[in-house]
């Protein structure tokens, strides 16, 4: 059953999705660990550990009838050709408390799987508005939300936002104690990633617009993946001090690596053209321009790359060093700007965003069709494909809350 934006999610693989937050929001301090915690208390759940990489995606490097996959961990610089896949992408009680949502995400899991084996066979794509391509879309959307990297990248939002609040009250109220402190505390949602995902479940739909076509890596490198592998770039909007990678953003493109020699690539059509397309296919043999899309999973790995258990050990470490000095722990732009001040308030506007790209994606079988956008205001908020889209999703988005708060019951 298809919701009223486009994309086919049955009601109770929502709920699931959505019953997993508590618009009432207590706090836990623990000194001790100089943890704050930000979100409802949960029990663990009966199934201890949480695939925030499916195993039927790390399958596609594997061998065939194996379940090993090559890891490479980055911050010990160590290849380990044959680690056990179920081992891989994980975290116990990762999505907290409700196994619906695991179970929710089988589903999703369960139709990408059947989608990805027919690609990888035959080299083809579903047909645009197809419920199979709804449901590429769909499965995107949430596993660019679901992992490590998003949660850590929506904590640090977080964060940064609740200390710059924290910081302004204090300094009106001239607390010493609060702001000694504020850079000794860890400031954490309990439940991050389920807010991430919970508005993917909607958001995936501004994706829809996107033209996908599958980029077959012909040369002698391989394709690699990691523990983020649903990766958004903007070629039309680089070189900015934030990257334009919003779902409903012109310029916008994906890729997604399907194996060590085929990747998917989804992107903006009125903002590039494709040459050397053949139908579904596109044809790369230059090795330079696979190192170049695997520059993408370097730059928004988590902590692991994945690959064939083939991968020369080289091909990672050979672009170690490289990483290693641009690699960011934070993944966040955060601003602030004093709109008004008095000795009794001080107002202020905060805007954050994904850091600057590290990566110039020059390749050859794209070509921008776009002129080069004006640098955009400090506050200024990208251009997007589609506002009718943006005005459904927001509208969805509401009823949403509106439907949750009324579950819930009051406060």
């Amino acid at each position: 059953m298809a919701t009223s934006i486009g994309v086919p999610v049955p009601g109770s693989l929502t709920t699931a999705m959505v019953s997993n937050f508590d618009a009432r929001v207590p706090v836990t301090i623990r000194p001790r660990t100089h943890e704050i915690q930000i979100g409802p208390h949960r029990e663990m759940p009966k199934h201890k550990r949480h695939h925030f990489v499916p195993q039927m995606y790390m399958r596609l490097f594997a061998r065939p009838n194996e379940n090993y996959v090559g890891v490479y961990v980055i911050d010990r610089g160590k290849f380990i050709p044959k680690a056990p896949i179920r081992g891989q992408a994980c975290r116990d009680y990762f999505y907290g408390k409700n196994p619906c949502v695991e179970n929710a995400f089988g589903a999703i899991e369960g139709h990408a799987a059947q989608i990805f084996a027919d690609t990888v066979e035959h080299n083809r794509l579903p047909t645009p508005d197809s419920e199979e391509h709804e449901w590429l879309i769909f499965y995107l959307g949430i596993q660019h939300s679901r992992t490590m990297g998003a949660a850590e990248q929506h904590n640090e939002r977080s964060e940064k936002l609740a200390k710059a609040m924290l910081r302004r009250k204090a300094e009106l109220e001239d607390d010493r104690r609060i702001l000694d402190a504020l850079d000794k505390v860890q400031i954490r949602r309990t439940n991050a990633v389920a807010e991430v995902v919970r508005y993917a479940t909607i958001g995936a739909s501004l994706l829809t617009d996107l033209t996908f076509v599958l980029i077959r890596n012909e040369s002698d490198a391989l394709f690699i993946a990691s523990d983020t592998p649903v990766v958004l770039h903007n070629r039309l909007y680089e070189n900015l001090p934030i990257s334009v990678i919003g779902y409903a953003n012109i310029g916008l493109q994906l890729f997604l690596p399907l194996g060590p020699r085929l990747a998917l690539f989804g992107y903006d059509a009125g903002a590039y053209a494709i040459e050397g397309r053949d139908s579904d296919v596109v044809s790369v043999d230059n090795p330079a321009q696979i190192r170049l899309l695997n520059d993408l999973q370097w730059e928004a790995a988590h902590a692991v790359l994945l690959g064939y258990p083939d991968t020369p050990p080289d091909q990672f470490s050979s672009n170690a060093a490289y990483w290693k000095l641009r690699r960011q722990s934070g993944r966040t732009v955060f601003r602030e700007e004093i709109v008004e001040r008095s000795p009794e308030e001080v107002r202020t506007r905060h805007g954050s965003g994904h850091i600057p790209y590290a990566i110039t994606l020059d390749l050859e079988f794209v070509r921008t069709i776009l002129p080069t956008p004006s640098t955009l205001g400090l506050y200024e908020i990208p251009p997007v494909r589609d506002p009718a889209c943006i005005a459904r999703v927001e509208k969805a988005l509401e009823a949403m809350e509106v439907w949750d708060a009324k579950r819930r019951g009051p406060v």
